[in-house]
């Protein structure tokens, strides 16, 4: 059965289409039927920008076990790098040294500028 039910958040970022990138200014989430998993319900994740039209937009699916393992990810990223993840949802973060030695297969602070 379809839910239907959408949440939505602003949100700031990019997001790559086939013709370059686009600034990304929206999200939508929601535990909806599934088109193009193994999984017929799943979380949808789309990323969009309305202004630029619907060629900016980047979606995906997920089966509920990868959405939380991506929310793992996230939460794990963010605490690596030293940054709160209450603090940054309350949006009292803008940026963080990173501590440590970045793992295998991620990059430093330092690669960020190029």
């Amino acid at each position: 059965m379809c839910t239907g039910l959408v949440q939505r958040a602003k949100v700031t970022g990019a997001g790559r289409s086939p013709s370059g990138w686009f600034n990304l200014e929206e999200v939508s989430v929601m535990y909806d039927c599934t088109y193009h998993t193994a999984s017929p319900q799943g979380v949808n994740i789309d990323f969009f920008n309305e202004k630029e039209g619907p060629g900016a937009r980047v979606a995906v699916e997920l089966t509920p076990q990868s959405a939380m393992e991506l929310v793992h990810a996230i939460m794990e990223s963010l605490h690596s790098a030293g940054i709160d993840p209450g603090e940054a949802a309350l949006g009292l973060v803008t940026a963080a040294p990173v501590v440590g030695t970045p793992a295998a297969g991620t990059r430093s602070a330092a690669s960020c500028s190029g």
